[in-house]
């Protein structure tokens, strides 16, 4: 579920009121995987065609190329709990990246929902 966030500096989710939200990049991962995965594939034909500069122009002007993708996209708030993705906040000290024991804990808690509905 994704929405506009309302207020620029969202201290709870806005689906489920929970506290514990993290910023990530907000730029699909596929999108970037794309991007170096054929790279690398169109640099080993040009490999093969012994054609050194075109090959490290390919990979070099990729990984820029994608890093620059990276930069230009704004980040996004995700809810631990209902995994809602924000847009359009003020990034503040509470908003850090994403915490592994935190989302562990959350990923604990539906897993015990979910036994305790059978």
């Amino acid at each position: 579920m994704r929405l506009d966030a309302v207020d620029p500096a969202l201290p709870r989710c806005a689906v489920c009121g929970n506290a514990d939200l993290y910023k990530k990049k907000d730029f699909p991962h596929w999108l970037g995987m794309t991007i170096l995965v054929g790279a690398c594939l169109v640099s080993v034909f040009t490999y093969g065609m012994y054609e050194k500069w075109l090959t490290w122009t390919i990979l070099i002007g990729s990984a820029a190329f994608d890093g620059l993708l990276y930069l230009w996209v704004g980040d996004a708030l995700v809810c631990y709990r209902c995994n809602a993705h924000f847009r359009g906040f003020t990034a503040t000290e509470a908003h850090q990246p994403f915490e592994l024991t935190t989302g562990e804990r959350y990923r604990q808690e539906r897993i015990r929902k979910e036994q305790l509905k059978k």
